[in-house]
């Protein structure tokens, strides 16, 4: 019941928020070959004292050019001109990457941004982009919320297991919360991804369980070591496959929109 999707070993595997480009690259590379549609989001900026005003002023630029956690603009010109804004292979990913440093350098100016990105100032986003990853999202937003999402799985599972779960991100803003994630099987195949046949997506579908939503709609999780307001995105627990009680809850009860609660 709690077996470990080879996601759940990516996720954040030997980085940390300071890591060169050449890692993100290496990371982001390995989510998309493992079925993970990744996305840049806005860097984090935590501001510490004794900035002089002029970087104070890039660095107000670059938060208002580039929201910290908000996707990335798509490119218009260059080698990602029309590739949108999420990769779902690796084709894409070094450009992606090189392109979102040099985004940084160009504000801050390439004598500061060295510095800004070892010291923690400013720091890289990543998400994975739930519907186009064959994934589904719980998200929890606090510890009162997670211990209701914990008794309904029991109760509709018959598995005094899912008691104990924990979700597999622990994200800053959702305090003794979290974000469960779950796999679903794949029905496109390509050179990487082997097609799962007979399996109707969920794509699009939302539900609320108390305070909770499930989530195979246009949602982003930001991955570690993502940071939001300096405190870091991590890994806790697995990712699972979708399992068949929850699948058919999401088919049965959810919709395009996130609807009321369902428990």
């Amino acid at each position: 019941m709690l077996g470990s999707d080879p996601i759940a070993a990516l996720l954040g595997a030997g980085l940390d928020a300071r890591s060169p480009q050449v890692v993100w690259k290496g990371y982001l590379r390995k989510l998309a070959a493992a079925g993970c549609a990744v996305t840049m989001l806005g860097p984090d900026v935590v501001v510490p004292d004794g900035l002089d005003d002029e970087t104070l002023t890039v660095l107000a630029e670059l938060t208002q050019r580039f929201p910290s956690q908000a996707a990335m603009p798509e490119e218009s010109t260059g080698k990602l001109s029309g590739q949108g804004q999420v990769d779902r292979t690796g084709e894409q990913i070094n450009a992606r990457v090189t392109t979102y440093y040099r985004h940084i350098t160009k504000i801050v100016g390439a004598q500061r941004a060295p510095a800004l990105l070892d010291a923690g100032v400013i720091t890289p986003s990543a998400g994975i982009y739930i519907p186009f990853s064959h994934m589904v999202a719980v998200a929890v937003p606090d510890g009162t919320a997670l211990a209701h999402w914990r008794r309904w799985a029991a109760e509709t599972s018959g598995d005094r297991f899912e008691l104990h779960t924990a979700p597999t991100l622990l994200v800053p803003g959702l305090p003794g919360g979290g974000v469960y994630l779950f796999t679903t099987p794949d029905t496109g195949a390509d050179h990487q991804h082997p097609a799962a046949i007979g399996y109707a997506p969920v794509t699009g579908l939302n539900l609320a369980i108390g305070d909770s939503i499930v989530s195979a709609g246009q949602v982003t999780v930001p991955i570690p070591p993502t940071r939001m307001g300096g405190a870091p995105v991590m890994r806790l627990g697995p990712c699972r496959k979708l399992p068949a009680w929850l699948d058919a809850a999401l088919r049965e009860h959810g919709s395009q929109s996130v609807p009321l609660s369902a428990a």
